[in-house]
């Protein structure tokens, strides 16, 4: 439920202030929120890993809404990102495990790995291009740094946490080698 306090407050700053700082805040707190908000689908009377929480229909949720709302859905976008890349990495793809559809059940162990991966990937993306739309160059650089540290603090103590680290320090690793190969040539 705490997630759900750390989203409101993240919508009500974006709403309230067009100020720079007070939408980069809005990321934040929606990026802490979005890193335990998937599992309220257990509160919300649904099976764990619902579908319908362990993927893009919450940030998609927010980019319908007013467009100062935009800072949410990015940070929304990346915590949830960063969730599901941890829950790709559970110690067996059964049971709780697995991905659920609504009065459906599982969808099956390699199309819930499919889901959960595919998603970490398009959110991360969707998450970063929002924020790149969002904000000049320098807060870009620094809303992704704290995203990132957001996102350390998480899959250091959840579990599947350490395999999608270093999967995300591996992509980060990579990007950083392609950018300064990219000015040297």
């Amino acid at each position: 439920m705490t997630a759900v306090l750390w989203l409101a407050g993240a919508i009500l700053l974006a709403e309230v202030s067009r100020h720079r700082a007070a939408c980069a805040g809005a990321v934040l707190l929606a990026c802490v929120s979005g890193t335990t908000l998937p599992d309220l689908d257990l509160s919300l009377g649904l099976v764990h890993r619902s579908i319908l929480t362990h993927g893009p229909l919450l940030p998609a949720l927010l980019l319908l809404g007013p467009s100062r709302w935009r800072p949410a859905a990015a940070g929304l976008a990346l915590g949830i990102g960063l969730h599901v890349a941890a829950d790709t990495f559970p110690n067996a793809m059964t049971g709780y495990a697995t991905v659920k559809l609504p009065f459906a059940g599982s969808i099956g162990a390699t199309a819930s790995y499919l889901w959960l991966a595919a998603n970490a990937l398009a959110l991360t993306v969707v998450g970063g291009m929002l924020l790149a739309r969002e904000f000049p160059p320098r807060w870009l650089a620094g809303l992704l740094a704290g995203s990132g540290a957001i996102g350390i603090a998480y899959l250091f103590v959840t579990d599947g946490g350490w395999p999608a680290l270093g999967i995300y320090a591996a992509f980060g690793w990579l990007a950083v080698r392609q950018r300064k190969q990219a000015r040297i040539g």
